[in-house]
C-alpha cells in the first residue's frame, strides 16, 4: 500500500492514523487511494492531484477545478470497499459485512420505519441478518446520494424490501425534507462479495450499471 499512500492528502493520512487496529489503517489507505487512482484515471490526472470539497454533513465531492464531469461515493467494510463513479448525478452506495448479533431487532425498532420493522418481523431467524443489512444499506445508500448523512433520521422514509440482487433498478421516491414533490431515485441491490450487503441509489432513472472487481495486495507501508 506504499504507492496508495503516496497519492494521499495530509488529512487522509492523518485520519488513516487514528485507526487502532493496522489492519484498519491499511484498509483506508488501499480504499481512498484506490479511489484516487480511479477518478485520476478518468480525469487524466495523477490520484495525487485529486482534491475534495465537503457539503455540510461530510460527503466529499471533486472541487470546483475539476468541473461537474463526476461524482462518486466511497464505503468500505471488513477488508472490501465498494466504489461508485457516475457523471454529474447524485449517488451513494453502502456496504456492510453480514454477521450475526442479538440486538438487531431492537435496532430495527429504533432507526427503521414501521413497516421495515413489520417486515422484518415475518422474516426467518437464519435469514434475519441479511434481510436486517439488506435495508440499513438501501437506507444509508440513499442518505449519501442525498447528501444528509445521518442529519435526517433513518426511521423518517421506508426502502423497498427485497433482498435480491439485480442488474433492473427499483425505484425509490423519498420526498426532499418532507416537503414538496418527491424525487425518483434508481436503487440497487447489491451483493459485492459473499458474507456482504451492499446498495447503491442514483437520482433519476435509465442509468446501466457496470461493475468491476479489484484485488489489491497489501504490503507494509
Amino acid at each position: 500500500s506504499a504507492r496508495l499512500y503516496a497519492t494521499l492528502t495530509t488529512d487522509e493520512r492523518n485520519r488513516s492514523a487514528r485507526f487502532h487496529f493496522e489492519r484498519d489503517r491499511q484498509h483506508f489507505i488501499v480504499a481512498h487511494g484506490v479511489l484516487r487512482e480511479l477518478l485520476g484515471g478518468y480525469l487524466q490526472t495523477g490520484p495525487g492531484r485529486i482534491r475534495f470539497v465537503y457539503n455540510a454533513f461530510g460527503k466529499p465531492d471533486l472541487s470546483p477545478e475539476f468541473g461537474n464531469r463526476l461524482t462518486f461515493n466511497l464505503s468500505h467494510s471488513a477488508g472490501l470497499a465498494l466504489i461508485a463513479i457516475t457523471t454529474a448525478s447524485n449517488v451513494g452506495v453502502d456496504l456492510e459485512h453480514v454477521r450475526e448479533q442479538p440486538d438487531y431487532a431492537d435496532i430495527a425498532r429504533r432507526f427503521f420505519s414501521p413497516a421495515e420493522v413489520d417486515y422484518l418481523a415475518g422474516v426467518p431467524r437464519h435469514l434475519y441478518a441479511e434481510a436486517f443489512f439488506s435495508c440499513w444499506t438501501k437506507k444509508e445508500a440513499y442518505l449519501k446520494a442525498c447528501g444528509e448523512g445521518l442529519a435526517r433520521p433513518l426511521n423518517s422514509f421506508s426502502v423497498p424490501l427485497t433482498t435480491d440482487p439485480a442488474q433492473t433498478p427499483v425505484d425509490l421516491y423519498v420526498a426532499a425534507n418532507d416537503v414538496g414533490s418527491p424525487r425518483r431515485w434508481s436503487l440497487y441491490t447489491l451483493r459485492p462479495a459473499p458474507g456482504y450487503a451492499g446498495a447503491l441509489v442514483i437520482e433519476g432513472s435509465g442509468w446501466r450499471l457496470s461493475q468491476w472487481q479489484w484485488k489489491v495486495c497489501q504490503g507494509t507501508q
